[in-house]
């Protein structure tokens, strides 16, 4: 599916914010449609972590991820010294 309205849509039913850049932002998770051929990315805050998904994947697997991400680093990913 172009730009994954599907997952959009599912994160935005899941509490995720769309950015002005498009962008869906929850937590310290970024989620964004990377091309017109369906793949997409799932991103942390500072690089913690950077998750590329192909556009055969289907929409219940990436929000599934991002969600559990999401959840997990709720503000940003724990770094220890």
């Amino acid at each position: 599916m172009s730009q994954r309205l599907d997952v959009r849509r599912m994160l935005l039913k899941r509490g995720w914010t769309e950015g002005p850049d498009g962008c869906l932002r929850k937590g310290s998770a970024l989620w964004v449609a990377s091309n017109d051929n369906g793949d997409s990315g799932l991103d942390g805050a500072d690089g913690a972590y950077s998750i590329p998904f192909i556009a055969d994947v289907p929409a219940r697997v990436i929000t599934a991820i991002a969600e559990t991400v999401a959840n997990d680093h709720p503000s940003g990913p724990t770094r220890r010294a």
